[in-house]
């Protein structure tokens, strides 16, 4: 396979889970938007600085801004100053965002289960292994 070949793969991975995914997230009361931005809060941890996030999401932090006060006032993270850094802003999942994110991780379980459903377990973990590598290359170039 030529290297032109993986972003086009990459990008159609990314539209078809998208589209599987966009439905369940409705019936969970979120937008993808609110996903990415909820899961990207989890996935930094308890520590998530308002920076983190804006890096992992490859958002300027006044964008980052906006959308976390909107979801402030929706009720769904909380913003507050770190205990190490009082100039960093922390965000947490409310325990209603944790409630909604509980229903969509049952959803991104059962999607991960599909995705690989004829794939040998070689060939995932080689496949694990390349993606592994794309991202540490992209995120060497930010």
């Amino acid at each position: 396979m030529s290297e032109t070949q993986i972003g086009p793969l990459i990008a159609t991975i990314y539209e078809l889970q998208s589209a599987w995914l966009e439905p369940k997230l409705k019936q969970a009361g979120i937008r993808w938007t609110t996903f990415q931005l909820l899961a990207t809060v989890m996935a930094a941890g308890d520590n998530a600085s308002q920076a983190e996030v804006a890096r992992r999401l490859a958002v300027a932090p006044a964008t980052l801004s906006e959308s976390v006060q909107a979801h402030v006032v929706k009720g769904l993270l909380t913003q507050e100053p770190s205990k190490r850094d009082r100039r960093k802003k922390v965000l947490h999942l409310t325990p209603e965002a944790k409630r909604k994110m509980t229903i969509v991780a049952k959803h991104v379980q059962d999607l991960e289960s599909r995705l690989v459903k004829a794939v040998s377990p070689r060939d995932l973990a080689s496949t694990e292994k390349s993606l592994e590598k794309i991202v540490e290359n992209l995120e060497s170039l930010l």
